[in-house]
C-alpha cells in the first residue's frame, strides 16, 4: 500500500519540515518530511515496519491483546484474554477519544457501538462481564490500553525523529489523531 506517500506529499506541500503521524483505523504511518518532500526510508510495508515508519496499531481495528498483555485489575495486573473480545476502537470510544460513528469496523461481538456494549466488550478482556467488572475498573483498563498505544506510537516517533533531529513539528492526522498528538507531546514535539 502506498497511500501513505500521497498523504505525506500533500502534507509536505504545506509543512516542508515535519513528521506526519497518521493514525488510521488499522495502522499508523510515521513519515518524516524534509525539504518539502517525504523522506521515508522504507518503501514497502516490511521495510517501513523495520524502520518504525509503519505500526500495525490503529485507532479502531487493533485487538486489545495486540496492544497490551495485561491490564490493571483488582489491585494487580491481570492478563488479557487473547480471544479478540475488544478492539482499540472500544477503548477510544469508552475514553471519549473516538466518536462511535467513526468506529469503522464490525464490532467483535456484532453488537452496536454504544457505551453499554463497549463496556461489555472491555470487561470481556479480563473474562468478566457487567456484573463482575465495575465502571471504575473499565476506566482503568481503557486508560492503560490507550496509554500503551500512545507509548508505542511515541517510541516509533522517537526512532523516526532521531534520524531527523532538526524536525520539531508533528502533523497529526487520521481518526486516531488524538493518539498522534499525545505521542508528539510525550516526545516533546
Amino acid at each position: 500500500a502506498s497511500n501513505w506517500h500521497a498523504t505525506a506529499s500533500i502534507v509536505a506541500a504545506r509543512w516542508p519540515s515535519a513528521i506526519l503521524v497518521d493514525v488510521g483505523s488499522t495502522t499508523t504511518d510515521i513519515i518524516p518530511i524534509a525539504g518539502g518532500a517525504p523522506r521515508a526510508l522504507g518503501t514497502t510495508d516490511p521495510e517501513r515496519l523495520v524502520t518504525g515508519e509503519l505500526l500495525y496499531l490503529g485507532a479502531v481495528r487493533t485487538p486489545v491483546e495486540a496492544i497490551v498483555h495485561d491490564v490493571p485489575f483488582g489491585g494487580a495486573a491481570a492478563g488479557v484474554s487473547a480471544e479478540g473480545f475488544a478492539l482499540a476502537g472500544d477503548v477510544l470510544v469508552w475514553s471519549g477519544d473516538l466518536s462511535p460513528d467513526l468506529y469503522a469496523a464490525p464490532t467483535p461481538d456484532a453488537r452496536p457501538v454504544t457505551r453499554e456494549f463497549v463496556r461489555d466488550r472491555l470487561a470481556r478482556i479480563v473474562c468478566g462481564d457487567r456484573d463482575t467488572v465495575a465502571d471504575a475498573a473499565i476506566d482503568a483498563i481503557a486508560r492503560h490500553v490507550r496509554d500503551a498505544q500512545i507509548d508505542r506510537t511515541a517510541r516509533a516517533l522517537t526512532r523516526v525523529r532521531d534520524r531527523h533531529p532538526d524536525i520539531g513539528l508533528v502533523v497529526a492526522a487520521g481518526i486516531g489523531a488524538c493518539i498522534a498528538m499525545r505521542a508528539a507531546v510525550q516526545c516533546g514535539m
